[in-house]
């Protein structure tokens, strides 16, 4: 046999080989019988199939309706909302939950009186037939711009006991794209008839035109609206589909709608169902393979697999030891030596980055030290030599007095140092809790004043109500080593800080800004470096630390332009929602 018979690899030659060993006796008993089972069973799958993506049809439109529902009631409980809305069309819905109706896709808002008559429409539609008496959720006609849509909606009683004074009516226009989107979804044909009266209509099937629901039988209906239960035929839709038809239920039990979700009969389907169609296929297909043939691959393809699945699944498991023995000299013996090779390679890179990540860390913790030697060394240096110059007997007291003084505070300063470099290396975890964001700003801002020269402070707040989640104790102490450093930076003399705060994109923000001499362009890379300062008698560890605790606490601390010839330093965190049970 030539080496590349057919053009086929050696795996495939001796597939062919064991294919041509064997023969097969035609099963035509046995092709019938699967013939029997595979197009039953498909068709149970298929049935199966169509029921679970049109129930996902089904939850999709509902979700519109229960979110309008949903958002009804809260404002619905706002004593002051139907007035708001006659003082105010364009707060319908207030700033709070604004957000979470866009997010819910709930564009129409109405105001009805207990007769149903219009007070008020966010968009201005005409709906051709009103809600039944007791209802709560609804798909409506209504024409908008001239063009027939419906309406999911949920309707809520002010005040929602008792006696009602007026009707809210929230909920989202439903429009062709409603229906491509569901196909898209479920991969099935959509279609929704609305109520109208007793009869069912859709709208978006045919453009321009009313398509009543006609071809089901007597029996369906009545399963649909009597019993409230689908109705699963193979000749949906006048034999083009097989498909559901799910009625749409409201919580007081009347049916509003019925949503249809099918499969067109044509396709591969159409075979897999068709008995006749089955047994000559699997008939053929028996001759060709055989029974045995999948015992002799188990020998020739699935224990090699096996070999190399059981190592894929070690080498996962950071096993980078495994090995894959080679059993053959074919396309799967080639697989498994390519297994090998890579797992090699991933072990030479795993030693190769442990060896990078330890340098790196030496490198880190040196540059460190350095840092830390180089800002002691002065100190020590002058505390040396002071106290060798108070050994001389003969030195004047005056003198002594100065050199204490000055060991004294260089030992102070070295203190400091040391507990500023501990704070950045272990500081504590915050302990989390929902505060108003200027809380800690505010305290810092009076410690910091606390017997300094007169400053004055423009306070801007407006984050309103926004609230935070944060530690305000680590706060405070962010806040004060920035008010430290302004407050070192102005120098007592006409010094002038602008507090501001305000809520954008989720987020609050807060700034504090100083009138000295602000931050030359080329130090702003390097501001929160540890170590790194401008001042004489820094540690360069203030603005480290103050960083390190707001990201601690889930914020981002940033320097940016100021508005005048100062520094301007700005904290950010996302607002708290806070949920009521």
């Amino acid at each position: 046999m030539p080496s590349k018979l057919f053009g086929l690899g050696r795996l495939q030659r001796k597939v062919l080989l064991v294919i041509s060993v064997i023969v097969i006796v035609p099963m035509l008993v046995a092709g019938w019988l699967a013939a029997e089972w595979v197009s039953i069973s498909f068709e149970k799958r298929l049935e199966q199939w169509i029921v679970d993506a049109a129930r996902a049809n089904q939850n999709w439109l509902q979700a519109y309706q229960n979110d309008a529902t949903m958002l009804g009631r809260v404002l619905a409980d706002d004593p002051g909302y139907v007035a708001n809305i006659e003082r105010n069309p364009e707060e319908a819905i207030p700033p709070p939950v604004r957000r979470i109706s866009q997010e819910l896709s709930i564009n129409l808002i109405q105001l009805y009186t207990p007769d149903k008559k219009l007070l008020y429409s966010s968009i201005p539609v005409e709906v051709s037939a009103l809600w039944a008496r007791g209802q709560t959720e609804a798909v409506l006609k209504v024409v908008r711009k001239q063009k027939t849509m419906l309406a999911a909606v949920g309707i809520t009683p002010i005040p929602r006991h008792g006696k009602p004074n007026y009707y809210l009516v929230l909920g989202s226009l439903l429009g062709q794209d409603f229906t491509d989107e569901m196909a898209q979804l479920s991969g099935l044909k959509a279609r929704l008839y609305y109520r109208e009266g007793k009869n069912y209509y859709d709208l978006f099937s045919a453009p321009g035109e009313v398509i009543a629901l006609k071809h089901l039988s007597a029996a369906a209906l009545e399963r649909l609206e009597k019993h409230k239960k689908s109705y699963y035929s193979l000749d949906a839709e006048n034999g083009q589909y097989r498909g559901l038809y799910m009625p749409i239920v409201d919580p007081t039990g009347r049916v509003e709608a019925i949503m249809f979700s099918g499969l067109e009969r044509r396709g591969v389907q159409e075979v897999l169902t068709n008995r006749v169609a089955l047994f000559l296929f699997i008939s053929l297909l028996g001759i060709v393979i055989g029974g045995l043939t999948g015992l002799l691959l188990s020998r020739l393809v699935v224990q090699p697999l096996q070999y190399l699945r059981n190592g894929v699944m070690q080498l996962a498991g950071q096993n980078f030891s495994a090995n894959v023995p080679i059993t053959s000299n074919d396309e799967l013996g080639d697989l498994a030596k390519a297994f090998n090779a890579m797992a090699a390679r991933l072990r030479e890179a795993r030693d190769e980055q442990t060896q990078r990540f330890q340098k790196d860390k030496l490198t880190a913790m040196g540059e460190m030290s350095a840092a830390l030697a180089h800002e002691i060394r002065n100190p020590i240096g002058i505390i040396n030599t002071s106290a060798a110059l108070l050994d001389k007997p003969d030195y004047a007291p005056e003198k002594r007095t100065e050199l204490t003084r000055m060991i004294r505070e260089e030992s102070l300063r070295v203190s400091n140092l040391v507990q500023d470099f501990l704070q950045l290396s272990r500081h504590r975890q915050p302990s989390f809790a929902v505060i108003d964001p200027a809380q800690p700003l505010t305290r810092a801002l009076d410690l910091a004043l606390a017997g300094a020269p007169l400053v004055t402070v423009v306070r801007q707040f407006d984050h309103g109500d926004a609230k935070i989640k944060a530690d305000p104790g680590l706060l405070q102490q962010a806040w004060g080593n920035v008010f430290t450093n302004a407050l070192q930076a102005m120098n007592g003399k006409d010094a002038t800080l602008k507090l501001r705060s305000s809520v954008e994109n989720g987020q609050v923000t807060l700034s504090v800004e100083d009138n000295g001499p602000g931050l030359p362009a080329d130090i702003m890379p390097r501001l929160f470096e540890p170590f790194f300062t401008t001042k004489e008698q820094g540690t360069g560890l203030g603005l480290t630390i103050a960083f390190t605790l707001v990201e601690a606490n889930g914020g981002r601390l940033e320097a940016q332009p100021p508005e005048g010839k100062g520094a301007r330093f700005v904290m950010r965190f996302p607002v708290c929602v806070e949920t009521k049970s």
